[in-house]
Parts: structure tokens; C-alpha cells; sequence
């Protein structure tokens, strides 16, 4: 993340972000996905977010506070599966796993295919990391042969962040990606370029 920081223009939304969250937190702070949620939200729009974690939970509500956003100590997974569909039934639904347990691959694949089914015109929005041993292989695999509507799958290469860190890039596979997303990706993979080089 600290790579990226010189890497978008200020007027771009993540650059717009990076500076909002470092003039409050400090000049190495870096926004994460429910801030940076939180800054783009329009009237009438809600977010609900998950943390099973107790201090993560804690930390994350406190980020959160006055955002309006519903911040739950609960299962990720519970609570897709709860609040879909969604009224209205537009929406995005990010799933980011922490990947600790290795069977969070094969559940997120199962996830995915159980609320696409639910909310047939949700955005679902997976990350994952790319790794070395190719253990999030199988879980793509699996995505892929439930013929999901209007998928996309993006992934970036950086290199790793020391000796021996089994991460060596970042992946998105969304379902019923939005118009105009896979050019978005497409713009990505020139800034991942200048900071693989």
C-alpha cells in the first residue's frame, strides 16, 4: 500500500482518500476498504460491515464512528448470507477474507455461489491474495465452473514485500462486474507496471 501512494493523481478517488485519511491520522496512515466505502457513499446508501475478531471488531467501529455505518461483531459469511437480497436490491458485496484458516478458500467459493443465487443482480466483489504455494488456485477454480453471471477476474504482480513473503500479488474476482470495471483494471496494471519494474 505505501508503494501506491505516489502512484494516483490527488484528484483520483483513492488519491482523494489517501489525503482525507492522512490529514487526520498522520502522514504514514493509508485508508482501508470501509473508509474508503464510507468517503464515496451517497445519500440513502448503507453499509453494513462484519469483524468476527473481538479487537479487530473494536478498532474497526471506532474507524467507523460517524460514519452511519453498521459495523456488527459477526461472521462475514452470516451476514452475507442474512442481508441479501438487499431493498433495494442494488448493491455491491465485498468479500476479504483473511485467508488465515485453509478452508476459507473452498467457503468463499461456496459463499459466492450461495448469494449470487439469493440476489441474482448483487455486484459480489472477492479479493484475494495471489501466493506462492497457489493455494487460492482451487478456490478460482471453483468460482469459475458455477457459471456466474458477468464475471471478471483482475490480477496484479508486485514484488514481494521482503525475503521470503509468500504474497506476490493481489487478485479481484467479481460477479455481475459494472460497466466500465475491467478498463478500470485495465488503467491498474499501468501503475502495478512502473512498481514491479
Amino acid at each position: 500500500i505505501g508503494r501506491l501512494a505516489d502512484a494516483f493523481a490527488t484528484d483520483h478517488p483513492y488519491g482523494r482518500a489517501l489525503s482525507r485519511v492522512r490529514a487526520a491520522h498522520g502522514a504514514d496512515a493509508y485508508p482501508g476498504s470501509p473508509i474508503i466505502a464510507a468517503q464515496i457513499l451517497r445519500p440513502g446508501d448503507r453499509m453494513h460491515l462484519a469483524e468476527l475478531h473481538p479487537r479487530e471488531h473494536a478498532a474497526l467501529a471506532e474507524a467507523m464512528a460517524g460514519s452511519g455505518a453498521d459495523v456488527r461483531r459477526q461472521d462475514g459469511a452470516e451476514m452475507a448470507l442474512a442481508i441479501t437480497p438487499p431493498t433495494p436490491r442494488r448493491g455491491l458485496l465485498l468479500i476479504d477474507p483473511s485467508y488465515e484458516v485453509k478452508t476459507e478458500y473452498a467457503a468463499t467459493a461456496r459463499l459466492i455461489g450461495d448469494v449470487a443465487r439469493k440476489w441474482n443482480v448483487g455486484v459480489i466483489a472477492l479479493w484475494y491474495p495471489i501466493l506462492g504455494s497457489g493455494a487460492h488456485r482451487a478456490m478460482l477454480e471453483s468460482l469459475e465452473r458455477q457459471d456466474l453471471p458477468r464475471t471478471l477476474r483482475h490480477e496484479v504482480r508486485f514484488p514481494p514485500a521482503r525475503e521470503g513473503h509468500g504474497m506476490t500479488g493481489s487478485g479481484m474476482f467479481v460477479v455481475n462486474a459494472p460497466f466500465g470495471l475491467q478498463a478500470e483494471c485495465a488503467r491498474l496494471d499501468t501503475v502495478f507496471g512502473r512498481l514491479s519494474r
